[in-house]
This record gives structure tokens, C-alpha cells and sequence, in this order.
């Protein structure tokens, strides 16, 4: 095989996460996630939203002008090949098994847990379709405790938390130190929430 249908070939193979990682972190200008951890959290929220998104908007918002996946070719071709297989990943397993559902959260050298990626890219991706989601954003619905563990973690466009500033002091801490672990159980829990709008939304299609 020559070298050049070498390349070729590599190049319709889809990155490994870590690769793509890479990748993320090269593009100019930057694109709306950083790493695949954010990714990760942005495609979550777009599987278990209140309506579906077609691919070719949503790979444009999260990636800019490196997101049309109509004309994509080379290393840009492998990253959306990647992302697309996370996205159906993430998609399948909380259809045949939600309960092991694992977010790809960000860890340091010493095995801390660091949820703040991976919630600030299921945020982006909520602002898509904002509105949509009222009905768990509303204060007032009991189902907005569905977004807490989630929110807990983001911070507005100013840098300031999305919940408020939290309350000093070592059990608030340690609160936040674990309630990552919850992030798995709501996810399908809003999944669920959204599930009979979403198959309304298929019927009216069909």
C-alpha cells in the first residue's frame, strides 16, 4: 500500500478521543467546547433534550466554520467522524442501559473529579434551544431539581456561579466534591422527562 493510500485511509478513520482532544485544542478560531470532556456534557444535553437538533446545526454551533459536515475532509473529517461516534454512544447506552451511564468528567493528576467541563458543555448546548427547556428551568416545577447537580457546576458570562455564590464553609466543600456522582442519575432522569415529547415529536414526523 502506498504511503498516500495510507493517509487516505487514515483519514476516513474517526479520531480516538484523545486524538480528537488534540484536535479540539488546535482549531482557530476556537470552537464552543474545550476538550472532550465539555464535549462530552454538550452532546449529552443534545441526546436528552426537549426536541431533537438536526446534526448539521448543531456540529456548526459547536464548531464554527470546522462543522460542516457536508464538506469536511481530512483530520476534520476523522473529528466529526469521532464526535459522531460519542453522540451515538451516549444516545445508545442510555437507551439499553441507563445505568451505567458515565460522563466523561475531567480528573486531575491525584484522581480529583472536575465536573465544571462537562456541565458548561451541557449548558451550551441547552442554549440552543432555550426555551424548549423552560419547563425544567422554572423555579417553581419541582423537575427544576432535575438541573441542579448540573448547574451547581456553571457559571454565567461574567464568571459568576449560575446558582449563586455558594455558602462558605467545609460542608459546602465537601457537597460539592460529590455531587458530581449525581449527574449520571439525572441525566436520565431529564431523558425520561422529555421522552413523551420527543415521541410526539417522532409521530408528527412520521
Amino acid at each position: 500500500m502506498t504511503a498516500r493510500r495510507r493517509r487516505a485511509r487514515s483519514a476516513e478513520r474517526a479520531m480516538s478521543l484523545e486524538q480528537l482532544d488534540t484536535w479540539l485544542d488546535t482549531l482557530d478560531p476556537r470552537p464552543k467546547v474545550g476538550g472532550t470532556s465539555m464535549l462530552d456534557g454538550y452532546l449529552t444535553a443534545i441526546v436528552i433534550g426537549p426536541c431533537s437538533i438536526p446534526p448539521d446545526e448543531w456540529f456548526v454551533d459547536l464548531l464554527g466554520e470546522h462543522g460542516y459536515i457536508g464538506t469536511a475532509t481530512g483530520n476534520t473529517l476523522a473529528a466529526i467522524k469521532a464526535i459522531a461516534g460519542r453522540f451515538n454512544a451516549v444516545s445508545e447506552g442510555l437507551s439499553t442501559a441507563p445505568k451505567q451511564h458515565a460522563p466523561i468528567f475531567e480528573k486531575t493528576d491525584d484522581g480529583t473529579v472536575l465536573p465544571h467541563p462537562w456541565c458548561m458543555g451541557f449548558l451550551a448546548a441547552m442554549r440552543l434551544r432555550f426555551e424548549a427547556w423552560q419547563p425544567l428551568r422554572d423555579l417553581n416545577r419541582i423537575e427544576h431539581g432535575l438541573l441542579l447537580p448540573i448547574l451547581l457546576y456553571c457559571v454565567d458570562p461574567l464568571g459568576q456561579p449560575m446558582l449563586g455564590p455558594p455558602r462558605q464553609g467545609a460542608e459546602t466543600e465537601a457537597f460539592l466534591r460529590s455531587t458530581h456522582h449525581d449527574i449520571p442519575l439525572v441525566v436520565h432522569e431529564i431523558r425520561e422527562f422529555w421522552m413523551p415529547q420527543r415521541v410526539r415529536e417522532v409521530n408528527r414526523q412520521s
